[in-house]
């Protein structure tokens, strides 16, 4: 049987509280010596909401992804490096949901963001500047 495996600009549909949010897999797996696994780096989006303060270093519109239908923006505080392995055995087990990948454009402004959000943490830091082959 062929299985799900994460990809750089992939996106996965993913229970974060009480609902999905659209996650972004940001590399293709790659070995991850402080954790012993093929990791990659996942950042999700959240809806912008009245009154709610939210990190505005990048933004998603709707219509600029097919899930995107109300503004929204990167939460690159809870952006998390993750076994590559257990993302395919989610994937598989239907526990996270595979949905179109996001353009060009998109994953060169959300990658942008991380060398700009102030809520990117020492350690997601250190692992694109370690692990992330950038183009």
């Amino acid at each position: 049987m062929t299985g799900y495996c994460p990809f750089r600009k992939g996106t996965l549909l993913i229970l974060s509280g009480p609902v999905n949010h659209l996650h972004i897999v940001m590399n293709d797996p790659v070995y991850y010596p402080e954790r012993g696994y093929h990791g990659v780096l996942l950042v999700n989006i959240s809806t912008v909401r009245d009154g709610r303060k939210f990190d505005s270093t990048c933004l998603f519109h709707p219509g600029e992804h097919p899930f995107v239908i109300q503004q929204s923006y990167v939460v690159y505080s809870e952006a998390v490096v993750k076994n590559a392995e257990d993302i395919s055995q989610f994937v598989n087990m239907g526990e996270f949901t595979p949905r179109a990948p996001i353009s060009d454009h998109l994953y060169e402004r959300t990658l942008a963001g991380f060398h700009s959000s102030p809520r990117v943490t020492p350690k997601i830091k250190r692992f694109i500047k370690n692990y992330m082959q950038l183009e």
